[in-house]
């Protein structure tokens, strides 16, 4: 099994209905596995978007929000709304892809 197919099997078991992200091309083996499973994919146009459109969804609506987002320069670029996550205690998952 590979670990992009483990983690869609972990979030769907955790009950995670939405993936936020902004993905680059090294997501698109990530991405194919979604196509099966029953996450929908919130599309953002930038990284801190989609992490600021976790967190709010997480603060809305008590579930966990989970955003993958573009390795190194996708990451830091959500550094900051992942700072005002954790100070407002928002059950928050953050993955970076990389091949």
């Amino acid at each position: 099994m590979h670990v992009g197919s483990a983690l869609i099997r972990l979030l769907r078991n955790a009950g995670v209905r939405y993936l936020f992200g902004n993905p680059g091309t090294t997501e698109l083996p990530f991405l194919d596995g979604l196509l099966d499973a029953d996450l929908d994919y919130v599309l953002a146009l930038q990284e801190a978007t989609a992490v600021a459109a976790a967190d709010g969804y997480a603060q809305a609506s008590g579930q966990v929000g989970v955003v993958n987002l573009h390795v190194a320069p996708g990451l830091a670029n959500g550094l900051s709304i992942v700072g005002n996550a954790a100070r407002a205690k928002t059950p928050l998952v953050v993955t970076a892809g990389q091949q």
